[in-house]
């Protein structure tokens, strides 16, 4: 009678050595994973946070709360240098659909005036919120700081009433834009008590 053939030897187990390569491996490529989610968005935030920043500007009104949320989030991820980056670059914008709004103002007709002042007050309110959104350490009861504009700096020449300019006309075109600026604040301020609105102040 023929003896029953042996069974096959299982399989051996995995030595420890390579359990413990297996598991370091493990950790050290959750480590990696997660380091790229944390650091590789950064990359994009700035573009992507001005693009939300622009938008709020440009809609005007009361901001869209999940949309400032979404501000508040990217700027907790921001590293200083690149928030730094966005604050001036709203500010720019800022400045950019001011001078806008200044000069339909001063074209536009009588009939149309209320409602451009209207929407410059709305706009406000959305700059206000956004720029409170895009400073940390914003007090939300106090005015929020407003970038300064390029060459205009606290002890930089633009602040500076006696610095000669370099030229007659470029002073006298300063001069003109200053006078035409203040009508418009003027006008702004004017018709927002017409309508019992507190304008939003800024520092």
């Amino acid at each position: 009678m023929a003896r029953p053939k042996p069974k096959p030897a299982s399989v051996s187990k995995p030595s420890s050595t390579r359990t413990i390569a297996l598991v370091v491996g493990g950790v050290v490529a959750a480590i990696v994973a997660a380091a790229l989610i944390w650091f590789w968005p950064r990359a994009t935030l700035v573009p992507e946070t001005t693009a939300m920043a622009k938008g709020l500007l440009d809609a005007g009104g009361k901001p869209d709360r999940q949309a400032i949320r979404q501000v508040v989030n990217n700027v907790d991820r921001m590293p200083r240098e690149q928030l730094f980056q966005v604050w001036q670059t709203v500010g720019e914008e800022w400045r950019r659909l001011r001078q806008d709004a200044v000069n339909r103002y001063f074209l536009a007709s009588a009939a149309d005036k209320p409602q451009l002042l209207d929407a410059e007050i709305e706009r406000l309110e959305a700059l206000r919120e956004l720029m409170l959104a895009l400073n940390p350490q914003a007090d939300p009861d106090s005015p929020p700081w407003m970038p300064r504009e390029r060459g205009r700096g606290r002890r930089g020449r633009g602040n500076d009433r006696n610095a000669k300019p370099a030229d007659e006309a470029a002073a006298k075109a300063e001069a003109d834009r200053r006078a035409i600026a203040e009508r418009y604040e003027e006008a702004l301020a004017a018709h927002a008590k017409s309508r019992g609105v507190t304008l939003p102040t800024f520092r």
